[in-house]
């Protein structure tokens, strides 16, 4: 899968923009004050017309600095390939302390549109027509997208007047649905977290729902394990800008584009992996698992060809590992609390798509942990391998026995017959070696060292060094 890495840059943090980006504006009128911000398409040529993005922030960035509602999103529009690509005005309001997009309950299992949407919408609205006005906006492709109290002042917005929009993004929101169609005309792309406690994803189904039930054009995306910062990983589609600027008011809509490629690397329903033995199932996980793919996604490019040291939290905790091996070239693909079968399953896009030099594999403590068997575990790496080798047959692999660990007075004759099999394994295959990182850490019961494993689980810098030196004697018997 290839992406725009300029929005990947984006996922998982706040843009920090300056005051030279958006500038800063106020509105005034009898009904009140409002304080925006807004961006002017690069290059501007007053002789031609350019799009609108309209974009609504959430509770947390209210006030009236004119700067907080800039947090999430406005980098989107900065970026110098978007700025070239997608030339338009961005307007971002801020709404006063206290105050929404629209007064309704957020609380509510059943929100209900009020009657009159309070002072702020009125006010957004006129701003909208104000520029409008002072600038060359063309009027059929003003576009809206909003984040938690904007995904509600989006989704409002779009059933009271659907005539106005020519496309709509609304984020972790929720609104009437009873009144969800009347914006069916508008082309919509939802997102949310499938375990956001803030505003649940119930509030987006059902206005989905609703549009689907009125036949409009509609995609919605909901990432498994993501809270409520679904925003993050919404305006690092590769495809948002794309579908956005795609729509045109009163033509057909285009919604081909709205179709997710970070859902892809979203962890999926547990029957789709492969093998047999357990799975991490939380919701921590399945947020940590997107994250960390979403990174080694972006990552990709630069680091095909690399020595990849693929497996769990002991393989993502060594943060230092590409210092450590500074005259090679390393990609860390560990994520924490993964199973032999969650690596199983990521195999292609984490390691295969690298075209590896060589793979360096530890996994399996969490699988016992969860309750595997041994045989169940060097099934999984069994399967593993020969996925490797089918790429390339040549490739060299070391396989890292499972160190020891705390805890379970069991743990040590489990992991002892899991490394045995571990052994045999290396041993009937061409191009393996075994890294002894039981026997380098063993205290002698099977139990790692407090020295080196402060939590009995984890190595620090002191056990990440032993372990390199284990490392260069299995690369150099691979002559690497």
């Amino acid at each position: 899968m290839k992406a725009s890495s300029f929005l990947f840059a984006l996922a998982m943090a706040p843009i920090a923009l300056s005051a030279a980006d958006y500038e800063a504006r106020s509105f005034e009128s009898p009904d009140g004050k409002l304080p925006y911000r807004l961006l002017k398409p690069a290059n501007f040529d007053a002789a031609k017309k350019y799009p609108l993005v309209v974009l609504l922030h959430g509770a947390g960035e209210r006030g009236d600095d004119n700067k907080a509602q800039l947090k999430w999103g406005g980098g989107l529009f900065t970026d110098a390939v978007a700025q070239e690509k997608y030339p338009a005005f961005v307007l971002v309001p801020q709404c006063p302390k206290d105050r929404k997009w629209v007064e309704i309950d957020w609380s509510s299992p059943q929100p209900v549109a009020p009657e009159d949407p309070g002072t702020t919408q009125k006010l957004l609205l006129s701003v909208i027509d104000s520029v409008q006005k002072e600038f060359p906006v063309d009027a059929d492709r003003v576009y809206l997208t909003g984040l938690s109290m904007g995904g509600y002042g989006t989704w409002d917005l779009i059933t009271r007047h659907p005539g106005k929009w020519a496309a709509a993004a609304p984020i972790c929101g929720g609104g009437d649905k009873s009144k969800a169609a009347a914006a069916k005309s508008v082309p919509v792309w939802a997102f949310h977290g499938s375990a956001d406690g803030v505003v649940k994803p119930e509030r987006s189904r059902e206005m989905v729902e609703a549009l689907k039930a009125a036949g409009a054009p509609v995609a919605y995306t909901e990432y498994a394990g993501i809270a409520h910062d679904s925003w993050s990983s919404a305006f690092s589609e590769p495809n948002f800008l794309a579908w956005m600027f795609a729509q045109q008011r009163g033509t057909p809509a285009k919604m081909d584009l709205a179709t997710s490629a970070l859902t892809a690397l979203a962890m999926p329903a547990t029957e789709v992996f492969p093998g047999a033995g357990p799975l991490q199932v939380g919701d921590w996980f399945k947020k940590l698992w997107l994250n960390k793919r979403v990174e080694f996604s972006r990552n990709k490019d630069r680091e095909k060809g690399a020595i990849v040291f693929l497996g769990d939290s002991i393989t993502q905790g060594w943060s230092s590992a590409q210092k450590d091996f500074a005259s090679r070239k390393i990609a860390n693909r560990g994520i924490s609390g993964d199973t032999s079968r969650g690596v199983r399953y990521r195999l292609k896009e984490d390691v295969l798509d690298l075209n590896p030099m060589a793979v360096s594999i530890l996994i399996g403590t969490n699988d016992l942990a969860l309750g595997a068997t041994p045989e169940q575990v060097v099934d999984n790496i069994k399967a593993i391998i020969a996925e490797l080798q089918k790429q390339n047959p040549a490739v060299p692999i070391i396989l890292n026995r499972v160190m020891p660990r705390g805890g379970e007075n069991d743990f040590p004759a489990r992991i002892g017959k899991l490394n045995g099999l571990i052994d045999a394994l290396a041993a009937a295959g061409k191009n393996i070696t075994v890294c002894d990182t039981f026997g380098i850490f063993n205290d002698g019961t099977g139990k790692c060292k407090k020295e080196e494993f402060p939590d009995m689980l984890h190595p620090n810098g002191a056990g990440y060094a032993k372990w390199k030196t284990a490392l260069e004697e299995a690369l150099a018997k691979l002559k690497l």
